[in-house]
């Protein structure tokens, strides 16, 4: 325990992460409450190595998988289960890179050795990408809702409109 204490202290004695430091300071107090609160969460949440993990990912495919207990087939069941496990997937990593527009803009700015130009944030053509895929998905395990389960279909169909809505992730 020590040992991290003493690796914790360590920044304060070098320069350039004091600079560094300082510099995200200001940018911290020019950011609105709102964003403040979010970015505090963002940091925390990446340093404790919570983004997109296999809990978030279980997670989410236990939300969805409940929409199918009716389903006897074992083919059926076998096929559901690959289908809303992609899906569970794609759910957790649109919510990641839906969190990395929010909190780093829709654009970055590059630097090439003294050239300095904006380029698309990854993260847009990640969430862009993995939402077709998950919408896609969606609609494939409607068609496979048990008949007597129509409200499901319903509820499943919102987790096309936004993955976080069900459970609570927004």
């Amino acid at each position: 325990m020590a040992k991290n204490t003493e690796k914790n202290d360590d920044f304060r004695e070098d320069p350039e992460t004091m600079k560094a430091l300082r510099e995200l300071l200001e940018i911290y107090a020019k950011i609105p409450k709102e964003g403040q609160e979010r970015l505090l969460s963002r940091a925390k949440r990446e340093a404790a190595g919570k983004i997109l993990t296999d809990e978030a990912v279980e997670a989410e495919y236990k939300q969805i998988r409940r929409f199918f207990t009716g389903v006897k087939d074992t083919r059926k069941k076998k096929m559901i289960e690959r289908k809303v496990r992609e899906t569970a997937f794609q759910a957790v990593a649109m919510r990641e890179a839906k969190e990395s527009i929010i909190t780093e803009g829709l654009q970055k700015e590059v630097v090439n050795g003294k050239q300095r130009y904006p380029k698309e944030n990854p993260a847009v053509a990640t969430y862009d990408k993995y939402s077709r895929a998950y919408n896609s998905n969606i609609d494939k395990l409607i068609e496979y809702i048990p008949p007597k389960e129509k409200k499901n279909i319903s509820r499943l169909a919102m987790l096309r409109e936004d993955p976080g809505e069900i459970t609570g992730d927004k």
